[in-house]
């Protein structure tokens, strides 16, 4: 998909898109469960030893996914996370003091060392080991690498021209050290937050297998052979009733081992006895718990029944009451980006969307100061009209993504200035076929409705009213919206169950909070959105290529001036619908010491918490 892992917000949160009008406020009232006592129970032990701590997955955002090479069909964030307590990436970026940074306590290397001209680097992993005994080593990456050479279009993070096609070479060259040749200088901060920090070392002594049955080998070192041990890989890590019991998953050297898994739903995490890492777990087991939707999630905090939730949006008046039955409120942020995808590749709507006017119009019906105001009570999140995460802050933003293109008068002369006649009800109608510069525009017969069907993520009554907003509003300028609801996992299956995620059956997608782009990187440079797979991307012209590649390669005070040239040439031809991004607020228990939520990953770092 999009996006270094363009993945679902996560087990914690909840979708962002669009809200209803006012008047319609009234049925975002979702009923809850009466409180539970003062004395909670937060499934916790009396001491961090013995303690198990419970975390609420997101409504709908179970994983089912366990090998840590993800494909577009299952770059959901619940999977990824999963994926991480058991093998960290090489590199963990952010702390709780800056999101810039990298994180040397969990990180599996110590920082890349650039030479060459920032064409060369060199990564030395820590003396860290296996679960099984065996020494984290260079082989390790060499052979994560060589199984991505062979399979990269199987990969969620690849996107044209990034890794591992811009690097030439990669050599072991000592025990524990890596060097890459670079097929050009790159600035060193995006080389490490967009590509290193997305290799996963996997244990080449345990898995470079062709079979269940067979010997490990090296059959990495060959095309056919890399091709072969991803299958197995592959298929094994689609078994989800084995997930448990497969000794492939008890290699790990991540802080945690799973001890339990229910397919799509629960999980259940114990301390890998063997972690290297000087952050070894404080507590006895960590728990995933799965909610139907976001309210059956929220009557589980107001009973005390899991040690870390959240406060739907659509119930932050009832914060007071979380507060009373023993938690303590964390608003997080997630960088990224939030948008409803549009299928360019649709033979009903490509067409469509492939005008810039009518981009345009769909962004001018999306009233992003209103529903904040309406939907979030002013403070459950903020406004993006672009690329350009506006939170965490940062210097890339241009000014142009400040402004708010709503406008529904604006929308309507685009529409009518181009051919489509707008009736006082139902879908405007092209009356003016043709290329010209007022009418309908290449593809779009007379006749043809303004039509287009959304689907979104269902579990959430924060989204259903937000998208029955936006319904509202395109109601006004002729533009019919149709929605339906899906669970996320059926989505991402539907529109991405080839590689290229080019399913022409669907025409919008919503996939929750910024499902579409968290970029996993504090350097959001273009290719994440726009290149990574041909079926959810706008299609890249040379010029706009040009302007991601200059993000990729710029360094000192050029990559301000090239990050927001791209960002200026992405919101003036309008390639997405944007749409608020929403806080996290989340339900801590009191008991739990040490929680912090990633604005890189959203992920916690269970091995951290401590139960008092």
């Amino acid at each position: 998909m999009k996006q270094n892992r363009r993945r679902y917000r996560s087990w914690l949160r909840i979708g962002a898109t669009t809200l209803m009008p006012v008047s319609m406020m009234a049925v975002l009232a979702a009923s809850v469960a009466s409180p539970a006592s003062a004395s909670t129970r937060h499934h916790l032990a009396r001491s961090s030893g013995s303690a198990v701590v419970s975390l609420a997955e997101g409504a709908q955002g179970t994983p089912n996914y366990i090998m840590p090479f993800v494909t577009g069909a299952n770059n959901a964030e619940a999977n990824i996370n999963l994926q991480y307590q058991m093998w960290p990436t090489l590199y963990t970026l952010s702390t709780p003091k800056s999101v810039n940074a990298i994180n040397t306590t969990l990180s599996l290397a110590d920082p890349p060392v650039y030479s060459d001209g920032n064409t060369q680097v060199s990564v030395t992993l820590k003396p860290w080991k296996w679960s099984d005994g065996s020494p984290l080593s260079a082989r390790d990456i060499t052979f994560f690498m060589n199984i991505l050479k062979a399979n990269k279009e199987s990969w969620s993070s690849w996107a044209p021209g990034n890794m591992p096609t811009n690097v030439v070479s990669w050599k072991a060259v000592g025990p524990r050290t890596v060097v890459f040749k670079l097929n050009k200088a790159y600035n060193p901060t995006w080389f490490t937050d967009t590509e290193l920090a997305h290799v996963v070392p996997m244990p080449q002594q345990a898995w470079d297998k062709e079979s269940a049955s067979g010997p490990v080998g090296t059959y990495d070192t060959t095309t056919a052979g890399a091709k072969a041990v991803y299958a197995f890989l592959r298929k094994q890590g689609e078994d989800t009733h084995t997930y448990d019991t497969n000794p492939l998953w008890q290699v790990v050297d991540g802080a945690w081992k799973l001890k339990q898994y229910t397919p799509n739903s629960f999980v259940a995490l114990v301390p890998n006895t063997a972690y290297s890492g000087p952050d070894k777990p404080h507590i006895a087991k960590f728990e995933e718990i799965p909610y139907t939707s976001s309210t059956a999630e929220f009557n589980a905090v107001l009973s005390g029944d899991v040690s870390l939730g959240y406060v739907p949006l659509n119930d932050l008046s009832e914060t007071a009451r979380v507060q009373a039955v023993g938690y303590h409120l964390v608003r997080s942020v997630l960088e990224a980006a939030n948008m409803l995808s549009l299928n360019y590749h649709s033979p009903v709507v490509g067409p469509l969307v492939d005008q810039l006017y009518i981009r345009k119009a769909l962004n001018d019906v999306m009233d992003q100061p209103a529903q904040i105001k309406a939907i979030l009570h002013g403070d459950g999140g903020y406004p993006d009209y672009g690329p350009i995460p506006p939170e965490p802050p940062n210097p890339y933003m241009a000014s142009i993504q400040k402004k708010s293109p709503f406008d529904i008068s604006a929308a309507r002369k685009l529409l009518t200035s181009h051919g489509w006649k707008i009736p006082s009800s139902g879908a405007a109608t092209c009356v003016k076929p043709g290329t010209g510069p007022t009418e309908c525009g290449a593809g779009i017969p007379k006749g043809k409705k303004l039509e287009f069907s959304l689907v979104y993520v269902s579990g959430s009554g924060y989204l259903t009213a937000t998208m029955a907003n936006y319904k509202s509003d395109a109601s006004r300028v002729g533009i019919v919206i149709n929605l339906s609801q899906q669970p996320f996992n059926s989505i991402v299956g539907d529109i991405c169950g080839t590689p290229t995620c080019d399913s022409p059956g669907w025409q919008i997608a919503n996939w929750g909070a910024g499902f579409a782009e968290n970029y996993n990187s504090p350097y959001p440079e273009g290719a994440p959105i726009f290149e990574n797979h041909v079926g959810l991307d706008y299609p890249v012209t040379k010029t706009f290529a040009a302007l991601m590649d200059v993000t990729k390669t710029a360094t000192g005070s050029k990559t301000v001036k090239a990050m927001k040239a791209y960002d200026t040439w992405v919101i003036q031809h309008q390639l997405e619908v944007w749409q608020i991004e929403t806080y996290t607020v989340n339900a801590v228990s009191n008991k739990v010491k040490n929680v912090w939520y990633s604005p890189i990953t959203g992920n916690v770092y269970p091995q951290d918490f401590v139960v008092k």
